[in-house]
């Protein structure tokens, strides 16, 4: 009969107890940093339809931090163009992939905190090992790799550092995502104003036709008067053709964001008052280095190569691998001994030999990491890698600043520009059309000098709502160069509150 020594069973204890002290510590860390990383990606995923919206008032005497007033959630936002970015935060597929991206990334945690798979060795003897006890057939063992805990919390933290640059880039990708639909519909908006435009000067043009045709029919004018507001009509209707044309491949474009076909209607834009920005470029700038999720993923890359650098400087620690064999011994048959011939007697036999109890072992074994130059190249590229990112967030906090400092430019000089053609130009140039007008049919001057007339102001009514655009398209830019939507205030609603924000 076979039994089990003590030995064996409080060895088998051990390393029960060392190989479930390893894996436990290995999955707790694993999982605490899969939850934090599991945590921010399902905010990051879900919560994005509460965009917020930040306020920024030009007070040279506040503080970055105190220039943000209360988020405000979009919705509450009634601007045209918030219905098709919210259709394209739900629909585009670029956003879908970076969040695929990111929870992909997610799921990198879970496999690099794991330990190795355990490994089971056996080992058939075709012949055995012959000992005092039996032979020995077969051989059965099981071995478990256990890391240094640290190596496998550092590849966590590098794994959950990608995760989060991941998220960064998914931001990121809302916020061009969110410029393109506004330059998009600003585009739309602009083609809207210049076919109304246009079809208001054909009827305005066509009054005149008939204007020149009945002094023409009477004598008093020539026929070249009439022949020019007639090339100046077909001139108006081949441009509202052309304008409505490109009208199309900008609702393609929109549509293309927000995951339509090229063909779905867009209804027509209606006219808006555009309200006026008030913020400083270093406020901008300020909110931009925390807010910037360009910025931010850059942060996060140099976060993940620290951690590579402390990953590199442990490859000198040995991985140990511990398990336990069992070895079967097949037990030999008792010695008879021959019969004592003096005294006919069998001496008795003796039934010990025929126990051959089963041999178990513990291995512990480990990788000596004596090729130092492997070691040392690792840590040397985590470190230029660390030099690299560092000197890129450099380069790119610049790039942005120079982006907002150019947005903000473009922005302030269109509205000066819009000051002046509403303010000025656009009556100016209507009022002398319309003097020109009433001298022409008085026959008093030309028709040259009213036809000139009449494209100064059409040029200059053009010119008002391609500034508006270019606005617009500029305030897009500069948001996403902050990276959060900036509310502006009607000049009435600054009058209201006594010009506060016109301070500098």
């Amino acid at each position: 009969m076979r039994t089990r020594s003590s030995t064996g069973m409080f060895s088998q204890r051990a390393l029960v107890v060392v190989i479930s002290a390893g894996a436990f510590g290995a999955f707790s860390a694993g999982c605490a940093t899969y939850e934090r990383s599991r945590h921010d990606v399902d905010r990051a995923v879900h919560d994005w339809h509460r965009r917020r919206a930040t306020l920024v008032q030009r007070h040279a005497s506040t503080s970055p931090s105190q220039q943000v007033d209360d988020e405000v959630p979009a919705e509450t936002s009634n601007r045209p163009v918030d219905r098709y970015i919210r259709e394209a935060m739900e629909r585009n597929p670029d956003i879908q992939a970076a969040m695929a991206d990111a929870r992909a990334k997610l799921e990198r945690i879970p496999q690099v905190t794991s330990l190795p798979d355990p490994l089971l060795r056996t080992v058939i003897r075709p012949e055995p090992i012959q000992t005092a006890a039996g032979d020995m057939y077969f051989t059965l063992g099981v071995s478990q790799t256990i890391p240094l805990l640290t190596k496998l919390e550092r590849a966590g933290n590098i794994a959950a550092a990608e995760t989060r640059m991941a998220l960064e880039r998914l931001n990121s990708k809302r916020v061009q995502v969110i410029a393109d639909v506004e330059r998009a519909y600003w585009q739309i908006y602009r083609l809207d104003r210049y076919v109304e435009l246009t079809r208001d000067n054909r009827l305005l043009l066509e009054d005149l036709e008939r204007v020149v045709d009945t002094q023409y029919q009477v004598g008093k004018v020539q026929q070249q008067d009439l022949l020019r507001v007639q090339t100046e009509l077909a001139k108006l209707r081949d441009d509202e053709h052309r304008y409505q044309i490109r009208r199309s491949s900008a609702v393609a474009a929109l549509n293309h964001l927000t995951d339509h076909p090229p063909q779905r209607e867009v209804p027509t834009t209606e006219p808006v008052d555009v309200p006026t920005v008030r913020a400083d470029v270093e406020s901008l700038v300020a909110l931009a280095a925390d807010h910037n999720p360009e910025l931010a993923a850059l942060r996060e890359q140099v976060e993940r190569d620290r951690e590579q650098i402390e990953l590199a400087d442990l490859g000198y620690w040995p991985d140990v691998t511990v398990g336990v064999e069992w070895n079967y011994v097949d037990p030999r048959g008792p010695f008879i001994p021959p019969v004592n011939p003096q005294t006919g007697v069998r001496p008795p036999i003796n039934r010990k030999s025929e126990v051959g109890d089963d041999n178990w072992a513990l291995t512990v074994q480990m990788n000596i990491p004596i090729w130092s130059q492997r070691v040392e190249a690792a840590k040397r590229e985590a470190r230029q890698r660390l030099l690299a990112t560092q000197s890129e967030l450099r380069s790119t906090e610049n790039l942005i600043a120079f982006r907002i400092f150019d947005a903000w430019s473009r922005v302030e000089a269109q509205e000066h520009t819009l000051r002046v053609l509403e303010a000025e130009l656009i009556p100016q140039s209507r009022q002398t059309y319309e003097v020109t007008l009433t001298a022409y049919q008085a026959g008093e001057t030309d028709f040259l000098s009213l036809i000139d007339n009449w494209r100064r102001w059409l040029h200059f009514e053009l010119m008002r709502h391609r500034e508006t655009v270019d606005l617009e398209t500029a305030f897009a830019d500069l948001q996403r160069e902050v990276g959060l939507q900036l509310l502006r205030r009607d000049a009435d609603a600054d009058e209201q509150t006594g010009g506060t924000n016109d301070e500098s």
